[in-house]
């Protein structure tokens, strides 16, 4: 009988130590949206998912596939995903404010948490087109992206502000590829590196060449007059790396990084950019788009005034602990 009370007690014992030690360490499940899986970004994702997973912080995430920055604002609004990445600040901005392409829609729970790169919304045709500016694209079969992407949406307020008629044809990454290839449509637009192409279309250049077409300024002007957030750049000629014949043109240009809301609590979310920043070699081998771009600091500096969001509480407590500068207009209210 005292055999058996011991035996019992030592199992008690045991189930207490086992409860006890798994309790204080329980996991944190987060599903993180990205973009299409036939993106060169996705690689940007998976990597991005890989180093927190890795990180001694018990936080496991799941990339999910998305369509990119509309689809994945909606989807962290409505707590399908937990944070997400491919999202450009103005389109975050214009959720937290309800306007534009979130008209009755705003939500200020929305937070910035890292930068991943400065890019331009690229117009590709073919080489031998003749088309060389937005308005030779008028009455023209042309893909403007996926839909849920923020470049996608802009490409087709552009067209109706300028009154160009494009006729889109909005679909996947890869539909859109397949029917560049067979000419079924005059061209397409998608978001890469300043200096490159996307990795998707590296390929279709070696085997059907292409050219960039850019905005005029009198476009440019018009398009800012009504939205003034809009930021368009100037490249010079020869400045894309697989097209060196390729002369000087106006693009639209966005700061794309990850946002998740206030909903994440403020540990998860520093743990996130703690791993994203303590990984960046990891990242940038898998995705070079982020060479040479500060995650948290060039935020601060590439967001212009009017087209942010507050910062996660999270991201202004790794700027504390590692004496980086909040400017004010980014303090989330959670942190004050």
């Amino acid at each position: 009988m005292k055999k058996r009370l011991l035996t019992g007690l030592v199992m008690v014992i045991v189930l207490v130590f086992l409860v006890g030690f798994n309790s204080g360490f329980a996991k944190t499940y987060l599903n993180m949206g990205s973009t299409s899986s036939t993106s060169g970004l996705y690689s940007w994702a998976v990597a991005t998912a890989s180093v927190v997973n890795k990180a001694d912080n018990d936080i496991i995430v799941t990339v999910v596939e998305s369509g990119a920055s509309h689809d994945n604002l909606r989807r962290v609004k409505d707590g399908a995903f937990d944070f997400a990445l491919c999202v450009d600040s103005p389109s975050a901005m214009q959720l937290f404010k309800g306007i534009d392409n979130f008209e009755g829609e705003g939500w200020d729970k929305v937070r910035w948490l890292f930068l991943r790169n400065v890019i331009v919304d690229r117009l590709h045709v073919r080489a031998d087109s003749g088309i060389t500016t937005f308005g030779d694209l008028a009455g023209k079969k042309f893909n403007p992206g996926f839909p849920g992407a923020s470049s996608t949406a802009n490409f087709m307020k552009f067209d109706e502000i300028l009154g160009t008629g494009i006729k889109m044809v909005p679909s996947s990454l890869g539909d859109a590829i397949t029917a560049f290839k067979q000419n079924k449509i005059v061209g397409m637009q998608k978001s890469c590196s300043m200096n490159s192409l996307d990795s998707s279309l590296i390929e279709v250049n070696l085997r059907t060449p292409l050219a960039i077409v850019g905005y005029s300024e009198e476009d440019v002007k018009k398009i800012r007059e009504k939205y003034p957030y809009v930021v368009f750049h100037t490249s010079p000629a020869g400045s894309i790396i697989q097209l060196p014949d390729q002369g000087e043109v106006t693009e639209e240009v966005q700061v794309v990084g990850a946002i998740a809301s206030s909903n994440l609590s403020e540990e998860v979310g520093y743990e996130i950019i703690k791993a994203y920043v303590e990984g960046f070699d990891t990242i940038q081998a898998a995705y070079s788009g982020v060479k040479g771009w500060d995650p948290v600091g060039d935020c601060f500096m590439m967001i212009a005034e009017g087209s942010e969001i507050p910062i996660h509480a999270g991201l202004y407590k790794y700027c504390v602990e590692n004496g980086i500068d909040v400017p004010e207009r980014f303090i989330p209210p959670e942190s004050k």
